[in-house]
């Protein structure tokens, strides 16, 4: 800067120039004069054209008294000043006057922008934050996306950065449109929407994103901020399928008392009347006979949700017990002329702890449920292998008819079935009773083509593999 007074400047510039910390002279009503380069090349200094107009009424006055006074000994002091955006930044000065040139010399103390550390601070936390979050300009166009979005999407950054926030909306194709324009309007006319949204990555691989949006006015952008609420949902609906259970067990045992006093009178009746009846009566007599009994077997399966969970726990072979039931198939695998393939395991044991009566009747409920959906010339696959998580894993495969998605979603509900016999009690009781013994049941399927449910036991021990055995053993029926 050029220096307005020549004798000033000489005899203040070795002080300024040499010197490390910010500095200026000023004339006597705070005008800046001279300026040395590490004031010029401060930004936050480049503001001050008069130096009183940031100052603090203390420092007014101390700056007036020492300008004023006679006393050549005592002419320095230490002044506040408020500078930044919102004048909240104190800047300390040391001041000294030059009384024979009426000039002030102002050293300035600048600390670190409380600004720039909340800056590396603010884009820390962007960078690293579990969710995904997106920078978005006022036209749509996104500014900066964190690291993410790898996590999220199965897409590169170049698939953000710089393009319109359409492409955002484009990874969710099930959401509808008129959903779609509602959250854009609700951000416009608010400044902050908020909505649940599917993501699709894979075919039966289902993600759900909790999308929010801010607008900053003082910026002037939009903040995209996603949650992924998939786990969160999945126990949701654990506890609702969980309280569905409970619900249907109450029910059971509250008019188990009350359905069963009049089955039995009827029944009763029932063999009377056989005793005296004609034989065209006595077809009749069968049918309600018959009926009676299928109300029986539909309370029977009620009251088994209803019970609460057996302390007869034993360690069983599930290999052994497998095969048992398989037997026990045997006589209907062969009447509809269907192939069991029973996979050897290699594994050299199989214990499990738990009620092995509960997993007999698990087992008899998916076997048969495998082979009621398959016709003749249709094969079921069973094997037992060790999973990454070091659990037993039973697969029953079957080359039946498969289910659709909505299907997929309801099998585990109680009442729910496909079949025109069928109670829609045999999958919530199987659920139930896997889950009380620390395993899950899953479910793969697809039209026309089979389905397989997955179900895992925690072993008692970790199995060992044993080798030397043949890889499948075939049992046909």
């Amino acid at each position: 800067m050029k220096c307005k007074n020549d004798k000033v400047m000489k005899s203040v510039s070795l002080l300024l120039d040499d010197a490390r910390r910010p500095g200026a002279v000023f004339d006597l009503n705070g005008m800046i004069l001279y300026e040395n380069q590490s004031f010029s090349e401060h930004g936050m200094l480049k503001e001050i054209t008069n130096m009183k107009k940031f100052m603090m009424k203390t420092s007014i006055d101390l700056w007036d008294t020492i300008v004023n006074s006679d006393d050549t000994a005592n002419n320095t002091c230490k002044i506040d000043l408020l500078l930044g955006e919102e004048q909240n930044l104190p800047v300390h000065v040391d001041i000294i006057y030059v009384e024979h040139a009426k000039q002030v010399i102002g050293l300035f103390d600048i600390p670190k922008k409380e600004r720039e550390v909340a800056k590396k601070t603010y884009l820390h936390a962007f960078h690293n934050s579990i969710c995904l979050m997106l920078v978005v300009n006022r036209e749509g166009i996104i500014c900066d996306v964190n690291n993410q979005y790898t996590k999220f999407f199965n897409v590169n950054k170049d698939y953000f950065l710089g393009k319109t926030v359409d492409v955002v909306l484009q990874l969710f194709p099930d959401s509808t449109e008129s959903t779609l324009r509602k959250y854009i309007q609700n951000v416009k006319h608010y400044g902050c929407a908020a909505e649940t949204l599917k993501y699709e990555p894979s075919f039966g691989d289902e993600r759900y994103y909790r999308v929010e949006t801010f607008y900053n006015s003082e910026t002037n952008m939009y903040l995209i901020r996603m949650n992924d609420l998939t786990e969160k949902m999945a126990l949701e609906q654990q506890l609702a399928h969980t309280g569905s259970l409970s619900t249907v067990g109450e029910l059971a045992a509250s008019i188990a008392h009350e359905i069963r006093n009049p089955m039995t009178t009827l029944k009763g009746f029932v063999q009377l009347l056989q005793i005296s009846a004609s034989e065209d009566t006595l077809k009749y007599l069968a049918v309600i006979d018959d009926e009676i009994s299928r109300m029986e077997s539909i309370l029977g399966e009620m009251l088994v949700l209803s019970k609460p969970t057996s302390n007869k726990k034993t360690t069983f072979s599930l290999e052994v017990l497998v095969d048992d039931m398989i037997q026990v198939m045997r006589p209907k695998a062969m009447m509809d002329g269907i192939t069991i393939n029973r996979k050897e395991t290699d594994l050299r044991d199989t214990l499990v702890n738990g009620d092995a009566e509960k997993i007999k009747q698990v087992l008899l409920n998916l076997f048969k449920n495998s082979l009621e959906a398959m016709s003749s010339g249709g094969a079921l696959t069973i094997s037992i292998t060790l999973d990454k998580a070091n659990q037993l894993r039973l697969d029953i495969t079957d080359t039946g008819k498969g289910m659709t998605r909505q299907q997929l979603n309801q099998i585990f509900m109680p009442f729910y079935t496909s079949k025109p016999e069928g109670t829609g009690l045999g999958l919530p009781f199987v659920l139930k009773t896997i889950e009380e013994h620390g395993g899950t049941v899953t479910v793969e399927s697809e039209l026309n083509q089979g389905t397989v449910f997955i179900v895992t036991f925690p072993p008692a021990i970790i199995p060992s593999t044993q080798k030397g055995k043949e890889e499948e053993r075939l049992l046909l029926y």
